[in-house]
Formats: structure tokens, C-alpha cells, sequence
């Protein structure tokens, strides 16, 4: 499978997705976001149980192609009629991927790039990588999803702080706020991500992906909705193949074989 701004590699169950366009510090342009919808749509796929995202040159994203955007609202395109399909429905679609996601964040990831980052479920960082919502720098508040992702992972206070601020943090202090998971030497990023994808890929994906929907979902749900859906989902996981080779897997002291089935 190939895209013009995004390489894409899967492999026993996991996909290595890659923004592309490192002579632009892979800035979110109209034909990436097209290129990442697709490959999203690709992840959601059965046979695809976990997907690590990460960026190709120096950076991860560094925001959204501001020369594309401006040169559009020049020709006379009104800004709120084209951001959504051209460029929001893609952060939509990978938040909404099925399967386990991974960001592997490298450099910059900052404004969109940062959005990006934070629509997937976990995200590493190379000691180098910072992040940001710049977008107050140039008198603009975050369009691709920062004032939806950013808050549901690092409470209200400090989301509203770097939104307003427009501050751009080091990945230890991305650690000590809880928006990434783990940092690392720049040179072992990429392995780590792959072994930490590997191991999702290996694992329930009917619970795992049973699992990312009911959290998605559980915001607008009162506990006791919440239970109820817990346990819809559980008579799926409960009648699956996975849940007899981990109830035999764990008499057996042995390491269960899933199969996503």
C-alpha cells in the first residue's frame, strides 16, 4: 500500500504508519490528511491489531502547512467550510481507529502535530521531541482537535495553560503531565514503539478493541449506561476464541496464543 505523504508497512498484525513530507517537517498539508484518512481506514482493517504512527526526517509534525492554508483563504475559500473534510476528518479518523494506536514522537510535535499525537491511544517520545499548541502565537486557537484531545489527557487546568500560553514543553515535562508515556534515547524510539505495538498486536484484540470503545465512549455515560455496556461488550469477549486460549493459557502457566478471534 502506497500514499504520496504517508508510507505505510504491516507485518504479522502491525502497521508502521509514517507521515512523510520531512522536507517540510511533515507539516499537515490538504493531500497528507487525505493520505492519513486512508491509511487510518487501512489500521481499521481485521487483520491489522495495532498500528505505530511516527514521522520520517527530523520531526514528527510540525503543525499544519500554514502556506497552504493561507494561500486558500486568498483565493477566496472560506476557512470553516474547508478545515473538516480537508483536513479535521483525518485527526476524526485515526481517534477513531479500531485497533490499539502509537505515537512514536521524534522532534517537533507541535500545533496540528501535536493534535495528531495526542488522537492516538499512547505515545512515546525521543528525548528531543517537544510539544506545543502554538496556535495563540499567530492569534489562532487550535483547530485539529487540541481543545477535545488535550484536556481528556492532561485535565482541563493544564490544557487550557498550554492552549493560552502557546508554551512548547521538552519531553520531560511531557512525562511529568501525563501527555506521554514513556521517554527515550532519540536512536531507540522507533524499537521501543515497535515492541511496545508488537506486544498490542499480540494481545485480545477483540477485548482490546472492545476495551477502546467503551472508554471513547464512557464521557457522555452515566455509570450505570457505562456497566451496561461493559457487560454487552463482555458477552462479546466472553464467547470469543481469544477468552479460551487465555482461561487455558493461564491454567496451563503458559503464554496464550490470541488470535483475534
Amino acid at each position: 500500500m502506497a500514499w504520496e505523504t504517508i508510507g505505510f508497512e504491516e507485518d504479522d498484525g502491525l502497521a508502521l504508519v509514517r507521515l512523510n513530507r520531512p522536507e517540510a517537517l511533515n507539516a499537515l498539508d490538504r493531500q497528507m490528511a487525505q493520505d492519513l484518512y486512508e491509511a487510518c481506514e487501512r489500521c481499521n482493517e481485521p487483520e491489522v491489531r495495532a498500528m505505530v504512527l511516527s514521522g520520517a526526517g527530523r520531526a514528527f509534525c510540525a503543525g499544519g502547512d500554514l502556506k497552504e492554508i493561507e494561500a486558500r483563504i486568498r483565493a477566496g475559500e472560506r476557512m470553516e467550510e474547508f478545515l473538516w473534510p480537508d483536513y479535521q476528518k483525518s485527526l476524526a479518523k485515526l481517534h477513531e481507529v479500531r485497533c490499539p494506536t502509537i505515537a512514536a514522537v521524534h522532534g517537533f510535535a507541535v500545533g496540528a502535530g501535536c493534535d495528531i499525537a495526542l488522537a492516538c491511544d499512547i505515545r512515546l517520545a525521543g528525548a528531543g521531541a517537544s510539544f506545543g499548541q502554538v496556535y495563540s502565537r499567530v492569534g489562532l486557537v487550535p483547530d485539529c482537535g487540541g481543545t477535545f484531545f488535550l484536556p481528556r489527557v492532561v485535565g482541563s487546568a493544564k490544557a487550557l495553560e498550554l492552549i493560552m500560553t502557546g508554551d512548547v514543553i521538552d519531553a520531560e515535562k511531557a512525562l511529568a503531565i501525563g501527555l506521554v508515556r514513556s521517554v527515550h534515547n532519540d536512536d531507540a524510539l522507533m524499537e521501543e514503539a515497535i515492541a511496545l505495538g508488537r506486544r498490542l498486536a499480540e494481545g485480545p484484540s477483540i477485548a482490546l478493541r472492545a476495551a477502546k470503545k467503551l472508554v471513547r465512549a464512557s464521557g457522555g455515560l452515566d455509570v450505570a449506561t457505562a456497566l451496561r455496556a461493559e457487560a454487552g461488550a463482555q458477552a462479546e469477549t466472553v464467547a470469543s476464541q481469544d477468552f479460551q486460549e487465555g482461561i487455558a493459557a493461564f491454567l496451563e502457566k503458559r503464554k496464550p496464543g490470541f488470535q483475534g478471534k
